[in-house]
């Protein structure tokens, strides 16, 4: 091929390179190797690569990619950036333009003997054989001690069938998807973060404060279940909400799950969504891509975070027990305000009073175009089968 400095002949390198090379390849010369055991739990579709504890899952042949772990994804040019974020365009060329024509070797990664050669249980074999944590064990002492969550928060939880108690006094966050299906499990503990390994992988976790009598008309998503537990005990506007968890970076089957759970909360009257991550850069990614998303819907939407820089929810609801334990006078939490929709929304103070969260809906009176359903485009099928039915008591996310 010849390179020339035209900008037509630069874009047609560029979508030639984009087209040649395969992010396997890619993948491959990095040192990352075929997971095949996690590959063959998903789809042929997807194919995981790892290189020590990282994971990159390529998928449409080759063409893409994306990272479980974090909010890494795109095309071949952003992988090797993402891999190496020092390359520039024209660094990322010049490696491009040696990779094609080769094709990846699909080299299986070669792993020691140990525990990780144990076969994988079904997630849902797993989470049915557990029950939610009972008053003064390990896990609700963690809860309720360490994370500060209210006793009746804990309790509430674990009645729906959305909490459970692990070995080792861990905690397990129950993840559906929006018909309610059981999908796999964010585990947590004093010294333990995970999310559990085969099925389906994560969705949505979500429970209902208000014990789920009244219809959803306000989602609030958050990043870890804790988070969605403690926005739950420091909201005074319980009624009517679904607290949910990602469970930190998403698939694109997860994305277009969630995309299903706000388009059932929508068809409500005056419905909204609450985008309540950290105080962070990766809480701003967030925030942009569920605006988007609620936007595309129909869905009011605005984000509300913690005021200190890089806090979480349940760093506020421990501040605040703490110093209600101390005997100062209780002071709602400071948050900053973003509404993340475009047109039609108003300016907003950088902090709210105690009745915060109902003064942040006051703004948005101007709500998008409501959009049917059937004029949205179909959610992409989730990858490999559901991991099992539901269980427990938990009305899961079918709304």
């Amino acid at each position: 091929m010849a390179y020339t400095s035209s900008p037509e002949a630069q874009q047609r390198e560029l979508d030639e390179l984009r087209n040649a090379v395969n992010c396997a390849v890619v993948l491959e010369k990095a040192g990352f190797r075929l997971d095949r055991q996690a590959t063959a739990q998903r789809s042929a579709r997807n194919l995981k690569f790892r290189r020590d504890s990282e994971a990159i899952i390529v998928n449409h042949d080759g063409k893409g990619w994306w990272d479980p772990k974090g909010d890494g994804k795109g095309d071949v040019f952003k992988l090797v950036q993402y891999l190496d974020p020092s390359k520039n365009l024209g660094h990322v060329r010049q490696e491009l333009r040696a990779l094609i024509g080769r094709s990846p070797t699909l080299e299986v990664v070669e792993r020691t003997k140990g525990a990780g050669d144990r076969p994988r249980r079904d997630p849902a074999e797993l989470w049915n054989r557990r029950t939610a944590p009972g008053q003064g064990t390990v896990a609700w002492r963690y809860l309720t001690e360490i994370r500060g969550l209210p006793d009746h928060i804990v309790a509430i939880a674990g009645q729906q069938g959305a909490l459970k108690e692990g070995p080792h006094g861990t905690a397990w966050f129950g993840h559906r998807d929006a018909d309610g299906q059981f999908t796999g499990m964010e585990m947590r503990g004093p010294d333990y973060k995970g999310f559990s390994t085969g099925g389906v992988g994560k969705r949505l976790f979500g429970f209902r404060a208000d014990g789920g009598e009244a219809p959803v008309t306000r989602l609030v998503v958050t990043e870890a279940a804790i988070d969605a537990l403690s926005f739950a005990a420091l909201d005074r506007f319980q009624k009517g909400t679904l607290y949910t968890s990602t469970g930190g970076g998403m698939s694109p089957e997860s994305e277009a799950n969630l995309k299903r759970v706000m388009m059932q909360v929508a068809v409500q009257p005056e419905a909204r969504l609450v985008v309540a991550v950290d105080n962070d850069l990766q809480g701003d990614r967030y925030a942009g891509k569920f605006a988007a998303m609620a936007q595309d819907v129909g869905l009011w939407s605005g984000r509300i975070s913690p005021k200190g820089p890089g806090e979480d929810w349940n760093a506020v609801l421990r501040t605040r027990t703490e110093g209600m334990q101390a005997g100062s006078v209780p002071v709602a939490p400071l948050c900053r305000l973003s509404e993340v929709l475009g047109s039609g929304a108003k300016a907003q103070p950088e902090t709210v009073s105690p009745s915060w969260l109902g003064q942040a809906e006051a703004y948005g009176t101007e709500r998008p175009p409501q959009v049917s359903a059937p004029s949205l485009p179909a959610p992409s099928e989730p990858v490999g089968k559901p991991a099992g039915p539901r269980s427990g008591s938990s009305p899961g996310l079918s709304l």
